[in-house]
């Protein structure tokens, strides 16, 4: 009932508040529109989560019409039902998601909203093929591939970037989305063919974790920095004393700028 009188206050038509315990998302329906969320907000409708984007991935460029996108770490799909409203029935969203709940969120969101331009996958990307452990933490926001040892973990199927992109016969990206928890410096490994395909990205590192204590997987923004700029990408990044925010990494293919 909060929620519900939260909404209407602020003049949003909220139809629905339902916590889906299956998978762990609260889900809430606007104006037509199913939207998740791992925990439960107060005005969470498609203005909110696109002020989020352009505040953050989409920050140096919004997704156009008609444009293929690759969403790799797509979560509960935050930001891909953003992604599949901005591209049209034109474009084409690719949503990767490896943890399994969260992967039963992200397939629930994209049946009850009718996502026909979005395609799924729950292998989790990699420098090699094979099996990887991911954690099950409470936040799924915040699951990554390494572990304490004393937290629960997955066992999930592996390939890599390439591999990816040749099983879904992707021709080109105009938009590559990355928010791995630290594991971009491997899928990077793994994306060499890929590369000429690639037009722009934006890449969530989390360094910020690393500087918070944690351990130095999380340190990437360097590594990944360097990667792309020794590829011949224009690698660009902010500086607004925010650790989350500046630890976002954008970059542009200087070969397709003009295409």
């Amino acid at each position: 009932m909060l929620i519900f009188f939260q909404y209407r206050i602020r003049g949003k038509r909220i139809e629905k508040v339902a916590f889906h315990k299956q998978f762990g998302a609260w889900e809430f329906r606007i104006a037509g529109t199913s939207y998740l969320s791992s925990g439960p907000g107060w005005v969470y409708d498609y203005d909110y989560l696109i002020d989020q984007f352009r505040k953050l991935s989409g920050f140096h460029y919004m997704p156009e019409n008609g444009d293929t996108v690759v969403d790799v770490g797509a979560g509960v799909g935050e930001e891909t039902i953003i992604l599949s409203q901005r591209v049209g029935p034109t474009g084409k969203v690719f949503a990767i998601e490896a943890h399994p709940r969260t992967f039963q969120a992200l397939s629930y969101l994209k049946e009850v909203n009718r996502l026909n331009n979005t395609f799924l996958s729950d292998k989790a990307l990699s420098d090699q093929p094979g099996t990887i452990q991911i954690e099950d933490s409470d936040n799924s926001l915040a699951n990554s591939i390494i572990h304490s040892g004393s937290i629960r973990t997955y066992s999930v199927s592996a390939e890599t970037f390439d591999q990816f992109v040749e099983r879904n016969n992707i021709a080109s990206i105009d938009f590559l989305k990355m928010n791995v928890e630290g594991a971009e410096q491997l899928i990077i490994k793994g994306m060499i063919n890929s590369l000429p395909k690639i037009k722009r990205l934006a890449i969530s590192c989390h360094d910020f974790r690393f500087h918070q204590g944690e351990s130095e997987f999380f340190k990437t923004k360097e590594i990944v920095s360097r990667f792309f700029q020794d590829h011949g990408f224009r690698v660009k990044i902010r500086n607004t004393s925010v650790p989350m925010v500046d630890d976002y990494l954008f970059a542009i293919n200087p070969a397709l700028e003009q295409k």
